[in-house]
This record gives C-alpha cells, structure tokens and sequence, in this order.
C-alpha cells in the first residue's frame, strides 16, 4: 500500500479481550491483521501463552482486572485505541473478507456510526447466519452497557436503526466452544454474574431472558420458570399498548418462547397476542411465523396457518429474514414445510399435503415423520378409490 492510498484510507483498530485463548488466536489475529492497523489485545487474567501469541502479531497488550462484568473490560480495551474506526472480535472468531470495498463504504457514509457484520457457526449449520454490530467510529459517545452480552450504546440509548448499516462483503465464522466447556461457563461464570447483577440492580429484559434459557439448559427448571414468568411480566406492558421494548434485543426470541410455553399450557388467547405483536414488532423472523400458524391450527384455523408457514419458507428462500436473532435452520425449511402439509391435511387438501411433505423430505431426506405421512394419504385415497 502506497503513502496516498493509506492517507485515504481510515485508520482500523482491532479490539479483543481475552482469557486463557492460546487454542483460537493465532487462527483469529492471522484472519484480522491484513486489515488493520492496529491491534489491542485486553488480558483478564490468562494463565496460558495468549499473551506471547498477541505479542507475535505485533499487539498492544492492555490488562484488566476481572470484575464479572464483559462491558467494563470491553469499554477499558476501547479506551486503549488510537484508531478512526474499531473492529471488535472475540477470539474464538475468524474474520473472512470477501473485498476490500468495505474501506470506501466506511468512507462515504458519515451518517453511518456502526456496521453489522454477518457471522455464521463454523462448524454448526443448523443455525442461521445471524448480525452483529462490530465495526464502528471510535467516539466517546459510543460504549458498551450490560455485565454480560454487552451491547453497544450511543449516549447509553441503544443505537438508532439510522446510524447502523451493513457489510456485505465482510464476514465472521465463529467457532465456539465445546458443549461440555460451554456448561461449565455458564455454571461458573455466567449465571452468578447474572444473578448478582439481578439482585444489585436488577436486569435488562434481554439478560432476564438470558437467565432464563440458563437455567433451562443446565436443568433448573424452577429457576428458569421463575425467570420467564418476570420477563413475560415485564414485557405485558408492551403487549398491551404495542409498543416494542427500547432494547429490542432478543426480544423476538422472548416472544416466539413464550408463545411456545403458552401454547403448551393450552394459554391461546396469551399466545394470540404474543404472536400478533411479535409479527408487528418482527415481521420477518421466521420463529414467530411459524408459531402464529401453530397457534391457528391449535385454534382450529388451517387454512389461516398456511400463509405463515409460507411466509418461513419464502424467507429462507429469499434469504430476506431478520438476521439480529439466531434461531435453527429448520425454521425456514423442513419444520414449516411439515406444518403445512398437515394444515392442508385438517383441510383435506391431500395432494397440496402431499406436496407439502414431500418439501419436507427436500430439505432433510431423512424426515421420516413425513414420509410417514405421504403414505398414510396415499394408503387413504388408494382406499377411497
């Protein structure tokens, strides 16, 4: 690169913290380093080589003192930067950029304070590619809020829709952890911050559901049940005046989960208005469209139920689905495409069923629950006939 093109181009900071990562960072810091100019590396207490890797790529080392709460390490590591615009990675993470064209969408757009960046599981294709906000001006205004899952905040008020935009040509695989190191974080780690916060000064409805779906998952299936029923009382008020939460995070996954529990509980007017504010709030994320046809078919209304499955299957089709929430691959293929054929199937619609599950066995041959079902109708008209 030529002295003209580096003075046209902004100066990139890359901003990590990390822990005990010796395993993801050299695969992380060998993704990033093409790319910037600067690198900031945040220790919080490693007891392995991480340090002596980010010396290697040429790292500035910072070192905070762990006090359970990621926004404070994170805000320190932005403190650190000298960059026009910062990158924030985490290690287990792998940048992929597909074209340097990003450098002149960073350029042209001064309206633009944040990009989000795609990131898909690397080794997970069950879920769904989903965004996140990486990329933004280093401005005082800008910092992260919220002892864990932090999010970035512009005079500590989530960010406007008008200010965030997208890199399309910029991606992040994400590699994880295993499910056994994964339990033991949230055991030891993430849910007693969750539960200090909780009791210090409470939790934002996004970490209340967080806490939650900890809970379930390690079996504290009380716990998890007391968490739902204060996030869904929190959440009420919004129902009921249609106004959606401030902090929009996670809450279309709120909503699809606790349509689900209402429905299983036989709550249908509950689930009703769930779904029909999820659907105003989020038209376009396929968990709430295919839990409102599940609540029409519960409600005796198949053919109603059709066109959200529909809407899910159009979505994964066009790739035009709400990407700020993950949620399972199956929800854009093989799980709407069987609800509709047993819509079409209450209806007596049996070669649209037909075709329904043969859909299903599209995505996933090994489906066999619809293949059952195309054998079942054709042994019945073979029958009739």
């Amino acid at each position: 690169m030529n002295d003209l093109q580096s003075t046209e181009k902004p100066l990139l900071s890359l901003c990590m913290i990390v822990k005990n990562e010796s395993q993801n960072l050299p695969r992380c810091l060998a993704s990033a380093q093409p790319y910037v100019d600067e690198i900031i590396v945040v220790d919080t207490g490693s007891e392995d080589n991480t340090l002596e890797i980010a010396a290697r790529y040429g790292a500035k080392i910072g070192y905070f003192n762990w006090c359970d709460d990621f926004s404070a390490a994170r805000n320190y590591s932005l403190s650190l930067v000298s960059g026009d615009w910062i990158l924030v990675v985490d290690a287990d993470e792998e940048l992929v950029i597909n074209s340097e064209s990003f450098w002149v969408q960073l350029s042209s757009h001064p309206e633009i304070f944040a990009y989000s960046i795609i990131r898909t599981e690397a080794n997970d294709e069950s879920m769904a590619p989903l965004y996140h906000v990486r990329l933004f001006r280093n401005l005082p205004e800008l910092s992260y809020s919220g002892v864990l899952h932090e999010q970035l905040r512009y005079n500590d008020q989530p960010l406007s829709a008008e200010r965030v935009s997208y890199l399309e040509n910029f991606r992040m695989l994400h590699y994880g952890n295993t499910q056994e190191l994964t339990d033991l974080k949230t055991l030891n780690r993430n849910l007693p911050i969750l539960e200090r916060a909780r009791q210090e000064k409470g939790l934002s409805l996004m970490l209340l559901y967080c806490l939650a779906g900890m809970y379930d998952r390690t079996g504290q299936r009380e716990k998890a049940h007391e968490c739902y029923a204060q996030a869904f009382d929190n959440l009420l008020p919004h129902l009921l005046n249609s106004n959606p939460p401030d902090d929009f995070g996670f809450v279309p996954s709120l909503v699809f989960t606790l349509a689900a529990q209402c429905l299983l509980q036989q709550d249908y007017e509950t689930a009703r208005l769930l779904c029909q504010r999820g659907l105003e709030w989020c038209p376009n994320y396929p968990p709430i469209n295919y839990i409102a046809g599940i609540t029409l078919i519960a409600l005796g209304f198949p053919l109603g139920a059709v066109t959200y499955f529909d809407n899910c299957l159009q979505m994964g089709k066009e790739d035009s689905y709400y990407k700020g929430e993950p949620f399972e691959r199956s929800f854009i293929t093989t799980d709407p495409a069987f609800e509709m054929g047993r819509a079409y199937l209450e209806l007596g619609h049996f070669q649209q069923a037909i075709a329904a599950f043969e859909l299903a066995l599209s995505f996933d041959a090994s489906f066999t629950d619809a293949q059952q079902q195309i054998e079942n109708i054709r042994q019945l008209l073979s029958i009739q006939a």
